[in-house]
């Protein structure tokens, strides 16, 4: 099972999210998919096509603090998020 789990995550595209990301004031337009480092409390507002979910620790490690569908925003406690 965790070969498949592994091959499924290889062939998932690394694509960008289509739109702004605002991170803490700093926007990133259309931004890669993959995981960034910020610190807390962070502020999010998801004017792209992914969702972002906000993790408690470092390397997008540890619990989801916040999921920011497109069109929302969010203001949580995090130290890394990821962009789908």
């Amino acid at each position: 099972m965790l070969a498949a789990a592994g091959a499924l995550a290889l062939a998932v595209p690394a694509e960008a999210a289509t739109g702004l990301l605002v991170v803490n004031g700093v926007p990133h337009q259309n931004p890669q998919r993959g995981c960034y480092a910020t610190w807390s409390p962070i502020s999010i507002q998801n004017h792209t096509t992914s969702i972002v979910l906000v993790h408690a620790a470092a390397n997008c490690q540890g619990p989801v603090t916040a999921e920011v569908d497109p069109g929302q925003s969010a203001t949580t406690f995090g130290a890394s998020y990821f962009v789908f």
